[in-house]
């Protein structure tokens, strides 16, 4: 047979020369529409792979990743896009409001603090899609600040699977329940210390990747802080 990729001719599975499959099927909608659901659903690899794993074997399956055996794993990036629209479809399901709005705000005269929260709060709750998937760089920042194995490129990976699981698991079943905003939501933030402290646990030192856990998300909710006071402050100005 012909290659259809590099025109090589053999009589292999795969080509020798590309690598391409030999029986590579015709593209139809029911095949794309498989395709794409096997991705997200099949549990020995793809998306419901990362949230079982991530749940179970959070050390194990990141540091497969970092190492290179990525077959079966979700793309981190695309694993948080997913987690952080699930999240919003579901906030948009039950359709709560968590902000105040521009007209609600104008109406407080007295109380600057108050305009500026707010304020903040709802650019945050209008552009929460990208703000969220967002903080993973300052969350990187920090995280490669306290943990030190790993280059800054690895660390987006690991808070991409990390800030997604939560955000999945935890930020959608409270928000779901107790109508949490994810911001305020301090179960999200206890998720989060919990997976960083798996993730990067160190048997020789027990404590030292709680105590580096709960010092990461102690700088990461402050950073959140300030940014939504300086957004808020910057939108009044």
């Amino acid at each position: 047979m012909i290659c259809i990729s590099c025109g090589f001719e053999h009589n292999e599975k795969f080509c020798p020369n590309c690598g391409e499959k030999s029986d590579v099927p015709k593209i139809t909608f029911i095949s794309t529409i498989q395709t794409s659901l096997s991705t997200l659903v099949e549990m020995d690899k793809g998306f419901l792979y990362n949230l079982k794993n991530l749940t179970l074997r959070p050390k194990v399956t990141i540091e497969k990743y970092i190492s290179g055996k990525r077959k079966g794993i979700f793309n981190p990036i695309s694993f948080l896009i997913i987690s952080v629209t699930v999240y919003l479809l579901i906030e948009s399901f039950f359709k709560t409001k968590n902000f105040a709005s521009k007209e609600a705000v104008d109406l407080v005269r007295d109380d600057f603090s108050y305009k500026i929260g707010a304020s903040g709060g709802r650019f945050i709750y209008d552009y929460f899609k990208y703000f969220w998937i967002f903080t993973v760089i300052p969350l990187s920042l920090i995280t490669k600040l306290f943990f030190k194995r790993f280059n800054f490129a690895e660390h987006i990976t690991i808070n991409s699977f990390i800030l997604g699981q939560v955000t999945l698991i935890i930020g959608s079943l409270s928000f779901a329940i107790f109508r949490f905003a994810i911001l305020f939501n301090p179960f999200v933030y206890l998720g989060l210390i919990w997976l960083l402290s798996r993730t990067f646990y160190n048997p020789k030192n027990k404590s030292d990747s709680v105590i580096k856990a709960f010092t990461t998300i102690f700088f990461f909710m402050f950073f959140l802080f300030i940014s939504i006071t300086l957004i808020g402050l910057i939108r009044l100005i």
